[in-house]
C-alpha cells in the first residue's frame, strides 16, 4: 500500500473511532517510561494490541480471510471473489459491447463502478458483482465435476497456465510493478499471488471440463444444421441490391437569436410530399436504364449496398420471399421521415470460406521508446517492414519470425498461426486483406490497425466452411452451451456475506 493510501486508511480509521497507528505507538513509548506505574503499565499493553491489530488490518490479513460467497456449504474470501469481479468487468469492457457502453459514457473506466448507475435500480457494481457469482457457482460445480470425472489439468495446461502467469508477470515489469503489486492494482489490495494462481487453475480446469462436454454433447448433423438453417436463413443470406435513402425533412430554420425554429404541420407534410416525388422519380429513371448511384448523387440523396434483415421497412422489403430480380420500389419509412428506393438483384446464402494465415504483430512493446513516448502507424509499419525484410521467403522462416518477434500471446508460440478463421472474426483490416480478390497461399503484406498495431501477414490458404454453415453451427453450440451452463450453475447455490462483499470493488 503506498504512503497516500495508508494516509487515507489512517483517517478513515480515525473518522470512525479507531486509534491511529502511529498515535498508539507513541503512547506505547511514553507508557514504557513509566513501567513502575500498574496503570500506565496496563495502559501500555492495551495501546500495543490496538497498534497490532491496525497494523494486521492494514495490510489485508483479516479482509483477505473474510467470507464474500458460500456456495454449498465452501466459503470464498474476498480476493477469491475479487477474482471473479475484476474478471467479470474486464471481460465485459473488452467485448463489442462493453466497447460500445465506454465510447457512448455509459460505463467510464475511470470512475467508480459503485457511483455509475448500470439500470434504474442497479449500479454497474452491482451488476459486476452478480455476474461474479454466477461465474463462481459455474466453476465451482464445473470443478466438482470435473474432480468426480477424474479430469485433471495435463502438461499442456499446465503450461498454458504457467504462459498466462508469465505473461502478467511480464505486463507487470512493463509497468513498474512487482508481481504482488500488479496483482494487487488489478484485483485488489487483498490479493495474493497464491490466491490468484489457484482461482486461475479452478477456471482452466472448469473451461477444460465446458470444452470437453461440448466436444462430446453439441455435434450436430449436416441435415440438422441445414434445418437450423432453413428456420433462420434470414440472419446468414446476402443480399445483392442497393437503396437510395430521400429525406423528407422540412429544411432546418433559426431566428435572428440562432434558436431552432419548429417546423409546422404544413411544412412537415409539404416536404414529406417533395421527398416522395423525387424519389418515384429517381425510379422512374432507374428504369429508364440510369444508375442508381449517380442518381442518388445528383439529387441529394444518400446511396447504400449494406443490407440487413432488421434494416427498417426496407430490410423487410429485401428479406420477403416473393422477391425476384429486378424488383424496385418506392418505400415509405414509417417514422414519416424519408423515402427509400429500393432495387434487388438476388439473394444467396453466404458461401464466404475461411482462412488460414500466420501473421507477427508489431505493438509499442516490439519498439524501444523512451517514457511516455506513444508509438506511430509509422514507425510500427517501419518495424514491421525490418521483422519481414529479415524473412528467407519460406512458412517455415515466417513462422520462425512470429515465435521471435510476435506480441500477440494467442499465436507467439505457434507460429503466428491462426486456422479455419471465419468472417466476422478478426478486425477489419486483417480480415480484409485475407479477402482481397486474388489473394494467394504464400502472399506476405503489412496491415495497420489502430487499436493492435502492425499486423505481418502471411497468407497460408482458403478451407472449404462455409460461413452460413459454420455460423449456424456455431449459433447452434452457442445456444446449447448457454443453457447447459445455466444448468450447472443453477446446480448449486450461493449465499452472499454482505460484510465481505463490500470489501469488493
Amino acid at each position: 500500500m503506498s504512503a497516500s493510501r495508508e494516509k487515507k486508511k489512517r483517517q478513515e480509521l480515525l473518522s470512525s473511532g479507531a486509534v491511529d497507528p502511529k498515535a498508539a505507538r507513541a503512547a506505547e513509548q511514553r507508557a514504557a517510561e513509566k513501567k513502575s506505574n500498574l496503570l500506565y503499565g496496563t495502559i501500555a499493553v492495551v495501546f500495543v494490541v490496538v497498534a497490532i491489530a491496525l497494523v494486521v488490518y492494514n495490510s489485508g490479513v483479516i479482509q483477505r480471510r473474510q467470507t464474500a460467497v458460500t456456495i454449498d456449504g465452501e466459503s470464498y474470501t474476498v480476493p477469491e471473489t475479487s477474482y471473479y469481479y475484476w474478471q467479470s468487468y474486464q471481460n465485459f469492457l473488452n467485448s463489442e459491447m462493453g466497447s460500445l457502453y465506454a465510447a457512448l459514457g455509459a460505463l467510464n473506466p475511470n470512475v467508480s463502478l459503485k457511483s455509475q448507475s448500470y439500470t434504474e435500480d442497479q449500479t454497474w457494481d452491482d451488476y459486476f458483482k452478480e455476474q461474479a457469482v454466477d461465474t463462481m457457482r459455474f466453476v465451482h460445480a464445473a470443478v466438482a465435476a470435473a474432480n468426480q470425472a477424474g479430469l485433471t489439468l495435463d502438461e499442456e495446461d499446465q503450461a498454458s497456465l504457467d504462459a498466462s502467469i508469465s505473461s502478467m508477470k511480464a505486463s507487470a515489469a512493463q509497468n513498474g510493478y512487482s508481481y504482488k503489486q500488479y496483482l494487487n492494482a488489478v484485483y485488489g489490495a487483498t490479493m495474493t499471488s497464491s490466491i490468484y494462481e489457484s482461482c486461475a487453475k479452478d477456471m482452466l480446469l472448469a473451461t477444460k471440463y465446458a470444452n470437453q462436454y461440448a466436444d462430446e454433447n453439441f455435434v450436430y448433423s449436416e441435415d440438422e444444421i441445414t434445418a437450423y438453417y432453413e428456420e433462420n436463413k434470414d440472419s446468414y443470406d446476402l443480399i445483392d441490391g442497393a437503396y437510395v435513402t430521400v429525406s423528407g425533412l422540412p429544411e432546418a430554420k433559426t431566428d435572428a437569436d440562432g434558436n431552432a425554429i419548429d417546423a409546422t404541420d404544413e411544412e412537415k407534410a409539404a416536404a414529406l410530399a417533395t421527398a416522395k416525388e423525387t424519389a418515384d422519380a429517381i425510379l422512374a429513371a432507374y428504369q429508364e436504364g440510369e444508375d442508381l448511384e449517380s442518381l442518388a448523387e445528383r439529387n441529394g440523396a444518400s446511396y447504400s449496398t449494406s443490407i440487413s434483415a432488421s434494416g427498417a421497412v426496407y430490410g423487410e422489403w429485401f428479406y420477403d420471399s416473393a422477391r425476384r430480380a429486378g424488383d424496385a420500389a418506392v418505400l415509405e419509412n414509417t417514422s414519416g421521415s424519408s423515402y427509400y428506393v429500393a432495387v434487388f438483384n438476388s439473394r444467396q446464402r453466404d458461401e464466404t470460406l475461411d482462412y488460414s494465415v500466420r501473421h507477427i504483430l508489431v505493438t509499442a512493446e516490439s519498439l524501444n521508446l523512451g517514457e511516455g513516448e506513444e508509438a506511430t502507424e509509422e514507425q510500427l509499419r517501419a518495424k514491421a517492414q525490418e521483422i519481414l525484410d529479415s524473412w528467407d521467403g519460406t512458412e517455415e522462416g515466417f513462422a520462425s519470425l512470429a515465435n521471435q518477434n510476435s506480441k500477440d500471446p494467442g499465436s507467439n508460440t505457434n507460429g503466428g498461426l491462426y486456422e479455419n478463421v471465419a468472417k466476422n472474426t478478426m478486425v477489419a483490416a486483417f480480415q480484409d486483406w485475407c479477402y482481397e480478390p486474388g489473394r494467394q497461399s504464400g502472399d506476405t503484406g503489412i496491415v495497420y490497425n489502430a487499436s493492435t498495431g502492425a499486423h505481418i501477414m502471411y497468407f497460408v490458404g482458403y478451407g472449404d466452411t462455409q460461413y452460413w454453415h459454420y455460423a449456424c453451427e456455431n449459433e447452434m453450440i452457442t445456444r446449447d452451451a448457454a443453457d447447459w451452463q445455466n444448468s450447472v450453475r443453477d446446480s448449486v447455490t450461493a449465499q452472499v456475506d454482505e460484510k465481505g462483499m463490500n470489501q469488493i470493488g
